[in-house]
């Protein structure tokens, strides 16, 4: 698990010995990245959402209330997900999730200054919006300096 961390901050503070030390890791190693990433940004950044929508469902008992919740907590990081992989390419396997640290780390900070009563200026998905426009920029200099037979092909 610390060299997941290790990775995940990696590609944010030095994205360039990160992908080298990829280079050199086993095929395995970042494969889940992705669901991992998904399911903390749904704990840093939507969990208030979650727990209110598991609030009305005690009272109300709709599960579509809930399924509606759950759904919108996972619209963006899985849109990221997509878009973050179209931009990396499929083929680059072990580095086509990395960036989305990036959008996991800003809506977590965003969401805590939120908590903080912290008067954000813009919409208020603004850190969801500045974490994709990062996400997006990480995943395009990984296309750019990471040649794709460096990496393993595609099963």
């Amino acid at each position: 698990m610390l060299a997941a961390i290790q990775r995940w901050g990696g590609i944010l503070v030095r994205p360039r010995r990160t992908l080298e030390a990829l280079r050199a890791s086993p095929p395995a190693v970042g494969r889940y990245d992705a669901w991992w990433l998904i399911g903390l940004y749904v704990i840093g950044s939507q969990i208030e959402r979650l727990t209110a929508a598991l609030a009305q469902f005690e009272v109300v008992g709709s599960f579509a209330m809930l399924f509606n919740a759950v759904a919108i907590a996972l619209l963006a990081p899985v849109l990221v997900a997509l878009l973050i992989e179209g931009l990396v390419g499929v083929r680059r396997t072990r580095t086509r999730n990395l960036p989305i640290a990036a959008l996991v780390l800003v809506a977590t900070i965003g969401t805590l200054l939120r908590q903080f009563q912290v008067a954000l200026p813009g919409p208020t998905y603004l850190p969801e919006m500045l974490g994709t426009l990062w996400a997006a920029g990480l995943a395009i200099w990984i296309r750019k300096s990471l040649p794709v037979d460096l990496e393993e092909p595609n099963p």
